[in-house]
């Protein structure tokens, strides 16, 4: 659900293969000041960099900002402008202390709130948000630095930044914060608002909240979250990295991620997933990402690590069945995803669009599900909190991952490693036979298990039924064949190979029931609609357009599509509800789910009898269909939703069809 600012980082990290020093006393310096006044935009800074050897030096700068001064060992120096920078020559050898002054009028923040990206600067009445990475102040674009930032603000605004909080000085007309970090890989965001502080002690961590008057009464809640997974994570890992942990309400419709805090929307603070998973998984951050930092040239391996412990983990907190669903619904996505965007997990940096999710986030997080089974749940602990503690404030990547927990299992990894990080796609399975004969005293079981090619090594699940209990049993699976044998006290039933989904594979068609997602990451759908009103039918573009991954278009069909014919294109099909239910009759669809609420928009997932995914939407009026463009786009994982009012009374998955994976046993 966020989108992290690591991904900046990441494009960044990768064009200039930035190197990083470990010896923090070398690291250059620049200290900050700022003064900021949000509803205006107005922002006049000086940053005063120290340690930066001979040779020109190149900074970046925000195309609003004016330099108005630069000094260079306390003498005014010559500098280049740059469209979006300057360059500063230096000569001589040795370190150099550089000063540089800019003001400028920071792009207003529409007052709808327009969303902002991870390389944005906007400013408001309802408050300011620069990003390090929109050249805010001039930044030589280095990585690491240490830096010291003070920045003041008019009364009755606060001012938040990553880093310690060194000061706080409030007079009758300004709010000062002090704020420091002695090894940063990136440059410091500054955020600003009208915000009420909560703020709570967990063990000596200082956690706060900067909310708006209007939602301040949500403070005692997440600071409660954020305390108890601050304890978790401590203890599952190590103690917390930082001194604070903010957590900050953004008028933009965001969620990004920095170090020591989250930036999050307004309209999503009141609502339970935020301050549960979503605020989990931010805090989270901190130790993968934010703590050990990601070598991106390599492959970010932080989303789905952090995915693995904190969406996962909660879920597992839950139960088995709860855990099981998530692992399905992984798998789910994953066979939603068309072939031509399916990638390898080191392929991955960031969080561009739904296919990079499935890949980076759920698919990764399935690797780590699998290593914990591969090496055991001891071997798998030890080795985060020794890659932790060997990585704590450097960068790491996925070689030096499986390093650790090669030491720490005293296993060779290379192979495992290898299988899902470097190649595209996934294992398919079939039982293929299973048989079983009395032999004396006991029972002989014999299970024929394949696999697709090129064969993965696998340790498969397997549940043997009998008639007093199952028992389950783990096997290796290494070549694209391998017949099993199991001596059991009494007869085999049944056999089900990974009933759990406990393996990152495709589904097979019993397994694989229609989801909204089978329509929305296609590359391009067609969209038909039985309005007759053209006002209508534009809304109803608007929404299919809306739903649709980024890169992914809907286009309205000139006449009703052949619906027979293989092969054809995912179809989105929307209308008035009786037209809806009569066009599923016609055309052999599975209908909408029995007792919809009246008047609301209905939407599901099936498909035609050609095999193509179609998605139905029912809608009476344009309202219905303009007001779900938002809220429609966050159901991809269900068959089918109900919208009435801005929530979801109804939604869920049709039922699996018996599983091709599970036979009864012939004697």
């Amino acid at each position: 659900m966020i989108r992290t600012i690591q991904t900046a980082l990441a494009v960044f990290l990768c064009l200039t293969g930035t190197v990083v020093a470990k010896d923090r006393a070398k690291l250059p310096h620049c200290d900050i000041t700022a003064e900021l006044d949000p509803e205006t935009g107005a922002l006049s800074v000086e940053v005063t960099i120290t340690g930066v050897d001979g040779g020109p030096l190149a900074l970046r700068r925000a195309d609003w900002l004016t330099i108005e001064n630069v000094t260079v060992g306390g003498s005014a120096h010559a500098f280049t402008p740059q469209q979006r920078g300057l360059i500063v020559p230096l000569s001589g050898g040795g370190s150099h202390e550089m000063v540089i002054s800019a003001r400028g009028t920071i792009p207003a923040l529409s007052s709808g709130g327009r969303r902002s990206g991870a390389g944005s600067a906007v400013s408001g009445a309802d408050g300011a948000f620069l990003s390090g990475y929109s050249g805010w102040f001039p930044w030589a674009g280095s990585a690491p630095f240490s830096y010291r930032l003070s920045v003041s603000v008019p009364t009755g605004t606060k001012a938040i930044s990553p880093g310690k909080i060194l000061q706080e000085i409030e007079t009758a007309d300004s709010y000062t914060a002090v704020f420091a970090s002695e090894k940063a890989f990136e440059a410091p965001s500054l955020f600003a608002g009208r915000y009420e502080i909560g703020e709570r002690d967990v063990g000596g961590i200082r956690v706060r909240t900067y909310f708006p008057a209007e939602i301040a009464g949500f403070s005692s809640d997440y600071l409660d979250a954020a305390g108890r997974y601050l304890t978790r994570f401590s203890a599952e890992i190590g103690p917390y990295p930082y001194e604070d942990f903010h957590i900050i309400s953004s008028p933009l419709p965001v969620g990004l991620a920095f170090v020591n805090l989250t930036y999050i929307g307004e309209m999503i603070v009141p609502l339970p997933f935020m301050k549960g998973r979503s605020l989990a998984h931010e805090v989270l951050h901190n130790w993968w990402g934010n703590g050990v930092y990601v070598d991106y040239p390599s492959g970010n391996w932080s989303e789905g690590l952090t995915t693995f412990m904190a969406d996962y983990g909660l879920a597992k907190d839950q139960g088995s069945e709860a855990a099981k669903t998530m692992r399905l619904q992984w798998l789910r996505d994953y066979a939603a995803l068309p072939e031509s965007r399916d990638e390898r997990v080191r392929d991955f940096i960031g969080k561009e669009h739904q296919a990079a999710q499935i890949i980076g986030y759920n698919k990764a997080a399935f690797l780590f599900h699998m290593l914990d089974m591969e090496i055991g749940q001891e071997s798998f602990e030890k080795g985060l909190q020794q890659f932790w503690s060997a990585y704590r404030y450097e960068m790491a990547s996925w070689e030096d991952m499986r390093s650790v927990f090669e030491t720490v299992s005293d296993k060779d990894l290379t192979a495992f490693f290898d299988q899902w990080l470097n190649r595209v796609g996934a294992p398919e399975l079939t039982l293929a036979d299973v048989q079983t004969e009395q032999t004396g005293n006991d029972y002989l079981t014999r299970v024929t298990i394949r696999q697709s090619a090129p064969a993965y090594s696998l340790l498969v699940p397997l549940d043997l039924k009998m008639p007093s209990e199952t028992i389950r049993e783990l096997k290796r699976l290494d070549g694209q064949e391998a017949v099993l044998e199991f001596r059991t006290g009494e007869p085999v039933k049944s056999v089900h190979v990974d009933p759990d989904f406990d393996l990152f594979r495709r589904l097979l068609p019993g397994e694989i029931m229609p989801i909204m997602r089978d329509i929305t990451l296609a590359p391009s759908v067609t969209m038909l609609s039985l309005y007759d009103d053209v006002g209508l039918t534009d809304q109803a573009l608007g929404l299919a357009n809306g739903l649709m991954d980024r890169g992914s278009t809907a286009e309205i069909a000139a006449e009703a599509p052949d619906l027979t014919q293989a092969g054809s294109r995912p179809l989105i099909v929307v209308g008035e509800p009786a037209e809806l239910a009569e066009f599923a009759e016609d055309n052999s669809i599975s209908p909408a789910p029995e007792n919809m609420a009246a008047g609301a928009l209905t939407a599901w997932a099936a498909r035609l009898p050609a095999a193509a995914p179609v998605l139905l939407i029912a809608a009476d009026d344009a309202e219905t269909l303009r007001s779900a463009r938002r809220s429609l786009r966050h159901y991809g994982r269900q068959s089918y939703v109900v919208l009435s009012g801005g929530k979801a009374p109804q939604r869920g998955i049709w039922p699996v069809a018996s599983s091709p994976l599970m036979k009864q046993v012939t004697k």
